[in-house]
């Protein structure tokens, strides 16, 4: 069986992008589950919680997200600004520390 793409940068990107997006929206997960049951995806708050801080969602959920709240558009721009900040951080993280 084929491995999985799994990016640790891009689940850390994802959270960010949602997260930001539901301050912006002044979203709690509550109203978040609310608007995605509207649109007849059911997630739990406290499972949807945990896709987002762990930034395991598929596609499909990513994309009913977006809807829910009411995103016109994703900006690529923003992604790769996230992504590249995230990547910053690891990387600096990881690297060894000179004493």
């Amino acid at each position: 069986m084929a491995k999985l793409f799994d990016s640790p940068e891009m689940r850390e990107t994802l959270r960010r992008l949602i997260r930001a997006r539901m301050a912006y929206k002044g979203f709690e997960y509550k109203d978040l589950c609310r608007e995605l049951e509207a649109l007849g995806v059911h997630q739990a708050e406290s499972n949807l919680r945990s896709k987002v801080n762990n930034g395991s969602l598929g596609a499909q959920l990513l994309m009913y997200i977006l809807l829910a709240m009411d995103t016109p558009t994703l900006e690529m721009a923003q992604v790769r600004e996230i992504l590249a900040e995230v990547t910053a951080q690891q990387k600096h993280a990881t690297a060894p520390q000179d004493k």
